[in-house]
């Protein structure tokens, strides 16, 4: 596991794993401010 895992970082590089990371807090972010509205209607 850790193997495979050390083996996608090297070939995928840094820079796609800081924007993988960004992309899904951004993602949750919006889902909850959007849950927040529809629920505070």
């Amino acid at each position: 596991m850790e193997k495979a895992l050390r083996g996608w970082l090297e070939s995928h590089g840094l820079l796609a794993i800081i924007t993988a990371v960004l992309g899904v807090i951004s993602l949750l972010s919006v889902t909850l401010v959007l849950g927040g509205f529809w629920l505070a209607r």
